[in-house]
């Protein structure tokens, strides 16, 4: 079997796209918590309950773009 067909198969391209998906959630993680750690973000229950919200909804749109791309 030929590389290109490899990449074409369905399975392929759903672990390539969860892989994208987990390195955009921890890109995201990471980013809140320099931010924490530079005190942009207080570090209270309530902007950090905020400030992973928003993490996993960056990460939701990295997710279907990473999505479009792969497919």
């Amino acid at each position: 079997m030929q590389a290109a067909a490899i990449m074409n198969s369905g399975f392929v391209k759903f672990i390539f796209w969860g892989i994208l998906t987990a390195l955009a959630y921890h890109i995201c993680g990471g980013i809140r918590h320099l931010l924490m750690d530079f005190g942009m973000i207080e570090e209270s229950l309530a902007a950090g309950t905020r400030s992973a919200y928003v993490a996993i909804g960056l990460t939701v749109v990295l997710s279907i773009l990473a999505g479009v791309l792969v497919w």
